[in-house]
């Protein structure tokens, strides 16, 4: 990587040019030259994992039914736009951790979806190739001894609970562009090493979204890196690069 930028993490993907948290849009961000490729986690009815950010499949199928009242094969059997596919994780260590690590976002609170993922890595031979990012305290302790080889991601629910997060175990912290303005946070990133997710709350764009000028202010904050939809932003040998150190 450049290492005068951060590092870039593609958000569900390359998903600004494809279907989120798909296998294509996991290839096109190691394609475009993304560092980490980010894969949502929820778990199915009968203790897969697959890929997905929301609770249901309404926003990306059309379909109100939720992941966790699914089973693998129904899972399997669900079509995206364009004919892609959710994203089972076992096929996205074998196929992505490989050329990329992957960045495991753990969306629901339970102790079994953390234990599920750390079979399918352990599967995978990819614990030295993952991050695991999680907003849960207990969740953190457990991948780290279910994990020892993984690095971990403190989603920080709240900035001021991130000694706890150290304390089980985190590796690195998540700071939203719209709180960077919040002393608490600023500690944050002044104080760890601190991944920016750019857009969503705080701000007008959508999570993973941003404008030259939003990149140019978050690239002066010298972030370890950023979580963005559009990888290429950071990757192409036109993208902007952080300020010199003065």
């Amino acid at each position: 990587m450049n290492t005068n930028r951060p590092l870039v993490i593609a958000h569900r993907g390359d998903s600004a040019h494809h279907v989120e948290n798909t296998l294509t849009a996991y290839r096109g961000a190691v394609d475009i030259g993304a560092d980490v490729v980010e894969s949502d986690a929820r778990l199915s009815r009968d203790g897969s994992v697959f890929a997905c950010h929301d609770a249901t499949l309404q926003r990306i199928a059309g379909d109100a039914r939720a992941v966790a009242d699914m089973t693998a094969a129904e899972l399997r059997a669900v079509a995206l736009a364009g004919g892609e596919r959710l994203a089972p994780l076992p096929r996205t260590l074998m196929e992505i951790a490989p050329r990329r690590p992957v960045l495991i976002d753990v969306k629901t609170p339970d102790l079994p979806l953390i234990e599920a993922i750390a079979r399918d890595v352990k599967g995978s031979d990819a614990a030295a190739r993952v991050w695991i990012g999680v907003r849960d305290p207990a969740q953190m302790a457990l991948a780290r001894v279910l994990l020892p080889g993984a690095r971990l991601l403190a989603f920080l629910p709240d900035y001021g609970r991130a000694q706890e997060f150290e304390r089980a175990g985190a590796h690195a912290y998540r700071v939203w562009e719209g709180d960077i303005d919040d002393p608490v946070a600023r500690r944050v990133l002044a104080e760890r090493p601190a991944w920016i997710t750019l857009g969503g709350k705080g701000t007008p764009c959508a999570v993973g979204d941003t404008s030259t000028a939003r990149l140019s202010r978050i690239l002066a904050l010298r972030p370890r890196a950023v979580l963005l939809n559009d990888p290429g932003l950071l990757t192409r040998a036109a993208a902007p690069s952080l300020p010199e150190a003065t």
